[in-house]
């Protein structure tokens, strides 16, 4: 990914060139280049890596309407200026809406009215014919981005009407198993890993014991009921690959989910964040795994799914410090301590949730977690699973705003099945790309010039 490419997007929709609106002819590229552009490129002072683009910026062979599409959906941001009542605009603001929940900021010629149907809409005037007015609508822009994404309010009517309304795009699955290491200032060797792919390939690859991942955190409900084996979850395939399984693949005993069971001692569920440490069944001959660690990161509500709990990245530090706790009784058995640890991103499934920022927020635990306690931590590795384009996306992002350098990036292939167990019908073929447990899997463009 390139340092261009490394950021959030802020899409831009406006009319292009110079047009009449009532008598008075206003420079449309001037304002993109003079009011917009500037104030969206101003958010990096509050750490937020995001590139402006206009449709015409993009030098791309294909179809230019299927390109805006798939700007309008994928950018975290659009900016529209609906002065002159373009119908283009309106258009690709209508398509937005319906696309997009969020950060969607309207911006208008001062004199200019919104029509009806975008009446109650917050619109923030310009007049590029008066540096104070530029500057305080360049200011403006800047806090209605940041606020937007730093939020989880709505701004489009389409959303606020039909509640629970969810537009998935591509995921992009990741095939191959690929590290990339970042390393914390202050964390005196600790290193935060990206590793990429399906989590099923996890600790198959051919490098030795020491990049091996010791644990592997599981996101589950408040209830720790782990998910079906056919259910697209980590949670699901954790409980597949830890259970001992007959020679056509059916569970024989239930390892992970029964010792599960038996550790909440006829309760009916823990306290958001807590976290419920288990044997690894199976998975510590065909993985390597020691421990699994359940994180109670979301619950769930009768007729109405899953939800995360609040401050969810507070499972991040629960998750690295019951791993300090357990290195520690190792330690005194005359065990090695653990030295990894695997966690997907928490709680994605949602789709009003920036998947950036919250990324951000976990990766900031796992860094705060290795700088305080880089003198006493037995954590080498903290891995964050990037199971598709988009979230791999979403972590650099997060990474490059955080200031979290990157240290090089160690390729490992993939493990090749045995032919025996290629030709089998396998359950957890379809699962791994599921950042949260029992919760919903995590779902993962102007037109002409003339306008």
């Amino acid at each position: 990914m390139s340092n261009e490419e490394l950021g959030r997007l802020c899409f831009v929709i406006m009319p292009f060139g110079e047009k009449d609106d009532h008598g008075k002819l206003i420079d449309f590229d001037a304002v993109y280049r003079q009011i917009i552009r500037p104030a969206v490129e101003a958010l990096t002072q509050d750490r937020i890596r995001i590139r402006c683009l206009r449709c015409d910026e993009v030098e791309k062979a294909g179809l230019i309407h299927e390109r805006m599409i798939n700007y309008i959906l994928d950018a975290e941001v659009a900016v529209v200026d609906i002065s002159t009542a373009n119908p283009n605009v309106y258009y690709e603001l209508g398509v937005r809406h319906a696309l997009r929940d969020r950060v969607t900021v309207l911006i208008r010629r001062e004199g200019t009215r919104n029509p009806f149907n975008i009446a109650g809409m917050n619109t923030i005037d310009y007049d590029d014919s008066d540096p104070e007015k530029v500057a305080q609508a360049q200011s403006m822009i800047r806090s209605f981005i940041r606020n937007g994404l730093l939020s989880s309010t709505r701004d489009s009517l389409v959303h606020a009407a039909v509640p629970g309304l969810e537009v998935s795009s591509r995921q992009g699955a990741i095939a191959a198993s690929r590290v990339h290491r970042y390393a914390p200032a202050h964390a005196r060797g600790g290193e935060i890993r990206l590793i990429t792919g399906n989590l099923r390939n996890v600790n198959l690859s051919s490098g030795g014991a020491d990049d091996r991942i010791d644990i592997w955190v599981n996101s589950e409900n408040i209830n720790m009921q782990m998910a079906r084996i056919f259910d697209s979850s980590i949670s699901a395939l954790i409980r597949y690959l830890g259970a001992r399984r007959d020679d056509v693949g059916d569970i024989v005993e239930d390892t992970i989910a029964d010792e599960l069971r038996a550790k909440m001692r006829g309760r009916q569920q823990v306290n958001p964040g807590m976290v419920v440490s288990t044997g690894s069944g199976s998975l510590a001959d065909s993985h390597h795994v020691r421990r699994i660690f359940h994180v109670a990161s979301v619950y769930g509500v009768i007729g109405g799914g899953y939800y995360p709990i609040a401050q969810v990245e507070q499972c991040i530090t629960a998750a690295l410090l019951q791993a300090d706790r357990e290195s520690a009784r190792a330690e005194k058995a005359g065990e090695k301590p653990y030295r990894s640890i695997v966690l997907p991103l928490l709680t994605t499934g949602s789709g009003s949730s920036s998947l950036v920022d919250s990324a951000r927020k976990q990766l900031d635990a796992a860094r705060n977690y290795l700088e305080a306690r880089a003198a006493v931590t037995r954590l080498q590795r903290v891995y964050f699973l990037a199971p598709t384009k988009r979230h791999l996306s979403a972590l650099q992002v997060a990474l490059a705003e955080l200031g979290i350098a990157e240290v090089g990036a160690d390729v490992a292939a993939a493990a090749v099945l045995p032919d025996a167990e290629a030709g089998r019908v396998d359950q957890s073929d379809r699962m791994g790309t599921a950042a949260c447990g029992n919760a919903a899997a995590p779902v993962d463009g102007a037109a002409g010039s003339g306008r």
